[in-house]
C-alpha cells in the first residue's frame, strides 16, 4: 500500500530541488548553454547632438545607433532621476520583406496610389499585360496542397487588385481592373472576379506561396515565380481577414512539409513534378520559371509616407537576416545625475542589457551598480566587467522544462519551487538571484496583471477583446515615466499568453514620435507619454489613458448596441475583482485571464465542454461574434499552427484525452458506461512518465487539480472506482503525480488510500 500521508514530504505540483533538477533527466540544452546576456549598451544625452550611443559591448548589435538611442533615452528623461524601459530587437517582421528562397531577386516598385472611385463599375480598360489569360496562366500553374481543413462559409471581400511581373518590370504595378474586384475566400482557394466578368481567376495553395503587408491596407502575395498580386483593401479588418487566410495556408504547407520530412519523404517536388496529393499543372500553362527560381524583395513605401519610410530605410533587414539573429529582450535603466560640471547642470546616461530570455528583471540591481560606477569611471571596461559577471552566472543544473512541465510547476502553491536559485558575483560579492522556471516567451519581466486591473477596472475587458480582435492598442501616460507605460503593455500580453503566443513581436513597450514604424504593424500594442498620440485617432483603435484610468474606443469603431458577450465578460470581471479583493496573488489572477482565453479558444475549435446542451447553445451564440473575429487574425493562425505542432509531438496519442478531462470537470451525472469509457481511454493512453506528466498538465491547480478525476473514487460503480484507483496508482509512480495526490484535500486523499487497500486485498475477478 501507499505510504501514509504524514510519512511523506508534502509536494504540490512539480518539485524542483535546490541542489539538482528532479525533473531534468537530460543535460541542459538551449538557452542555458548560450550567453545570458548578448550585448550591453550605454547611451547618453549630448547637448550638441542629442541622444547618442556611447558604447556597445562586446560588439555592435547590428541595429542603427540613432534608433537605439531613441529607445534608450525616453521623452522627458531630464525631468526625473531614473526610469526603466523595455524594448525588443530582431523581432519577427513580415511587413518589410518576403523571405528569400534563392539568391536571385527582383525588386518590387513602391506601392501604387489608392485609385479614385470609378464613375461606373461596368467600365473597364485593359492592358496587354493584364489579360485574363495571363492571370489564369499564373494561377493554373499553382499546385494545390493536400492538407484539408474543416469547411466553413465562404468569406466575401472587395479590393483593388494590381499585378507586378518580373518580365514586365518597367511597367511596375499594373491595375487589373479600374474598379474593385470581388474576392471569395474558402478553405481551398481565393476566387478573384471583376464585376463585368472580364476577369475570373483563383489563388490556390502552393509550395512557394508567400505574402507580406507592404504598407497598411496594401498586401502582396507572391503567386508564382516573378509574379505578385497586390491587394488594396478598404479597411484593416478586411485586410486582416485576407492575410489570416493566406497565413493559415502557409502554416499548413509548412506543417505538411515537416510531416513529409519526418516520414522520410522528399521535402518538396522538383520543378516540373507534381506535388504529393496535388492537382497537376496544365502542360499548356506551365510557367517559364520554376516556382523557387526567384524571390521578391519589397522596397520601402512611397515617398509620400515620409515618416515611416525614413525609419524603414535604416532598419529594414531580410527575414533571412532576422532569422539568423535571436530575438532579444532588452531592459534599459536611465539615471539623471545633477552636477555643476555639466553644461545643463546634469548628466543623463542609460545602460541596457540585451538577452535571449524574458526574465530580464533579475539584472536590475547589477545594472544600477554598473551605471553608478560608470559615472565615476566612464570607461567601456565597466561594461566588460558587468558582461562577464552576468554571463558567469552558473546554471549547469537548471532544468529545461517543456510546456507541460511549466504548466504543472506554475500550478504549485510553493512559490520557491517555481524559481531556480543561483548567484552572480559582482564587485567581489556573491548575490543571490532566482530564475523563473515556468514562464513563457510572451511573459516578460515581472509586470503585474493586477496593476492593470486596478487601473482600468472593467475596461480591461475592452483591452482583452482588443487583443483577441487584433486591434491597435495604445497606452498613454502623459506625465508618467516611461517605465509605467511599459508595465501596462507587458502586463497586457500576460493576460492571454499562454495560450496565445507571439504577441510580443507586435508589442512596443515604449515609443515616441521619433519612431513611428510601429504604425505599420497590424494589431500593435504600445506605450507612449506624448499626448499628441491621442489627437491622431487614425493611429489607434483603443486608447488606454493611464492618468484617468479610462479605456477609449476609437469613435469610428463604436457600436450602437453592446456586444452580445458583454455579460459574460462582466461576470468574469466580477470573479477577477473578487479574487483580488480576497488578496489572492498575481499568479492566481493571471491564471484566471489565461483560463478565460483558453475557454474561448476551445470554443472556437469546438473542443469545449458544457454542463448541458442548452448552456452550450447559449454561450456559443453569445460569443460567436468575437470568435469569428478572432478567426480572421494572425494570432488565431498561430494558435492553429501551434496546436498542429503540439499534436505531432504529444506523448498521449489519443487526442480525446484532454477533452475527456474537461468533460469530467464540467458535466455532472454522466452515464456509467460513458465514465467507464473515459477511464479506459485514460489507462489505454497513459502509462509512461512523459504521458503521465502531459496528463497532469491538463489538471492545473487553478481548475481544481485532480478533483475532476478524484471524485470517481466515490462512484457507485465498483468498476469505475477500480479504474480510477489504477489511474491514481500510475500517477503516484512519478514525483509530480505524487505531489498532486498529496495536494488533495483530506477527504479525497483518504478515499484513494482506502480504495487502494481494498482493491489490493480484493483483486478484480475479470
Amino acid at each position: 500500500p501507499r505510504q501514509s500521508r504524514c510519512s511523506r514530504v508534502l509536494h504540490l505540483g512539480l518539485c524542483v530541488s535546490r541542489s539538482a533538477p528532479l525533473m531534468a533527466s537530460a543535460p541542459p540544452t538551449g538557452p542555458s548553454l548560450a550567453k545570458h546576456v548578448e550585448y550591453i549598451l550605454l547611451s547618453e544625452f549630448d547637448v550638441d547632438v542629442g541622444s547618442k550611443i556611447k558604447h556597445q559591448y562586446p560588439q555592435p548589435c547590428g541595429v542603427d545607433e540613432s534608433l537605439l538611442a531613441e529607445f534608450m533615452l525616453p521623452d522627458g528623461a531630464h525631468k526625473r532621476d531614473d526610469d526603466w524601459t523595455v524594448f525588443f530587437l530582431h523581432r519577427k517582421d513580415t511587413t518589410t520583406t518576403i523571405a528569400p528562397r534563392k539568391s536571385s531577386s527582383i525588386a518590387i516598385p513602391p506601392t501604387p496610389p489608392a485609385p479614385a472611385p470609378s464613375a461606373s463599375s461596368n467600365t473597364s480598360t485593359s492592358s496587354p499585360s493584364t489579360s485574363s489569360s495571363d492571370l489564369n496562366t499564373v494561377n493554373n500553374s499553382l499546385a494545390n496542397a493536400s492538407l484539408k481543413t474543416t469547411e466553413s462559409a465562404p468569406i466575401k471581400l472587395e479590393a483593388f487588385i494590381y499585378k507586378f511581373s518580373e518580365n514586365e518590370e518597367d511597367q511596375g504595378w499594373v491595375m487589373l481592373h479600374p474598379d474593385k474586384m470581388a474576392l471569395t475566400i474558402t478553405q481551398q482557394e481565393v476566387t478573384i472576379q471583376s464585376g463585368d466578368q472580364s476577369y475570373d481567376s483563383k489563388i490556390l495553395q502552393h509550395p512557394e506561396l508567400e505574402y507580406t503587408q507592404l504598407e497598411p491596407l496594401f498586401s502582396v502575395v507572391l503567386v508564382s515565380s516573378g509574379v505578385a498580386l497586390g491587394f488594396r483593401f478598404n479597411n484593416e479588418e478586411e485586410e486582416a481577414t485576407f492575410l489570416t487566410h493566406i497565413d493559415q495556408w502557409v502554416a499548413e504547407l509548412d506543417s505538411a512539409k515537416s510531416q513529409q520530412q519526418g516520414e522520410g519523404e522528399a521535402p518538396s517536388a522538383e520543378a516540373g513534378d507534381t506535388a504529393p496529393g496535388s492537382a497537376p499543372a496544365s502542360p499548356s500553362h506551365s510557367p517559364s520559371h520554376s516556382p523557387s527560381s526567384s524571390t521578391i524583395t519589397i522596397a520601402p513605401p512611397a515617398a509620400d509616407h515620409t515618416t515611416t519610410a525614413t525609419i524603414a530605410t535604416t532598419t529594414t533587414t531580410t527575414n533571412a537576416e532576422a532569422a539568423s539573429k535571436p530575438f532579444l529582450y532588452c531592459l534599459n535603466f536611465l539615471n539623471n545625475q545633477k552636477t555643476d560640471t555639466a553644461r545643463r547642470g546634469a548628466l543623463v546616461r542609460t545602460i541596457a542589457i540585451c538577452c535571449r530570455h524574458q526574465y530580464i528583471h533579475i539584472y536590475k540591481p547589477f545594472m544600477i551598480l554598473a551605471l553608478q560606477k560608470y559615472y565615476t569611471q566612464p570607461s567601456i571596461d565597466v561594461l566588460a566587467e558587468l558582461y562577464n559577471a552576468l554571463n558567469d552566472m552558473p546554471v549547469t543544473t537548471m532544468p529545461q522544462l517543456n510546456d507541460n512541465e511549466k504548466m504543472i510547476l506554475r500550478s504549485s502553491n510553493d512559490v520557491q519551487r517555481q524559481a531556480y536559485p543561483t548567484t552572480i558575483t559582482y564587485f567581489g560579492k556573491k548575490m543571490n538571484v532566482y530564475l523563473p522556471l515556468s514562464t513563457f516567451p510572451d511573459e516578460v519581466g515581472d509586470y503585474k496583471v493586477i496593476t492593470l486591473v486596478n487601473k482600468f477596472g472593467p475596461g480591461v475587458m475592452t483591452i482583452f477583446n482588443g487583443l483577441l480582435q487584433h486591434k491597435r492598442i495604445l497606452f498613454l501616460g502623459y506625465g508618467s515615466n516611461a517605465g509605467e507605460v511599459c508595465n501596462f503593455v507587458l502586463a497586457t500580453l500576460s493576460m492571454v499568453c499562454p495560450p496565445l503566443r507571439g504577441l510580443v513581436h507586435r508589442a512596443f513597450p515604449y515609443t515616441n514620435l521619433c519612431y513611428l514604424d510601429f504604425l505599420n504593424v497590424p494589431g500593435y500594442i504600445t506605450g507612449v507619454t506624448n499626448p499628441m498620440f491621442e489627437e491622431h485617432q487614425e493611429w489607434w483603435d483603443i486608447l488606454c489613458n493611464i492618468q484617468t484610468g479610462k479605456v477609449i474606443v476609437n469613435p469610428d469603431l463604436v457600436k450602437d448596441e453592446p456586444d452580445k458577450w458583454a455579460q459574460y465578460d462582466n461576470d468574469f470581471m466580477a470573479e477577477v475583482q473578487s479574487t483580488i479583493a480576497t488578496h489572492y496573488g498575481e499568479d492566481k489572477v493571471r491564471s484566471l485571464f489565461q483560463d478565460y482565453m483558453q475557454h474561448l479558444a476551445d470554443m472556437t475549435m469546438d473542443e469545449e465542454e458544457w454542463a448541458d446542451d442548452q448552456t452550450r447553445m447559449t454561450e456559443l451564440e453569445a460569443n460567436r461574434g468575437r470568435l469569428d473575429q478572432w478567426r480572421r487574425t494572425p494570432s488565431y493562425a498561430t494558435y492553429v499552427k501551434d496546436r498542429i505542432a503540439r499534436t505531432k509531438v504529444s506523448f498521449i496519442r489519443d487526442p480525446l484525452v484532454p477533452r475527456y478531462v474537461r468533460r469530467l470537470r464540467k458535466r455532472r451525472g454522466l452515464p456509467e458506461a460513458e465514465v467507464l469509457r473515459i477511464y479506459q481511454a485514460f489507462l489505454d493512453g497513459i502509462s509512461t512518465e512523459e504521458q503521465l506528466t502531459e496528463f497532469l498538465a491538463c489538471l492545473p491547480e487553478a481548475n481544481g487539480g485532480l478533483y475532476p478525476v478524484a471524485v470517481s473514487l466515490f462512484h457507485s460503480s465498483e468498476a469505475v472506482r477500480r479504474l480510477a484507483v489504477e489511474l491514481f496508482r500510475r500517477l503516484d509512480s512519478i514525483q509530480a503525480g505524487s505531489g498532486f495526490i498529496n495536494g488533495l484535500n483530506q477527504f479525497l486523499f483518504l478515499a484513494y488510500e482506502r480504495n487502494l487497500r481494498l482493491f489490493e486485498e480484493q483483486p478484480s475477478s475479470s
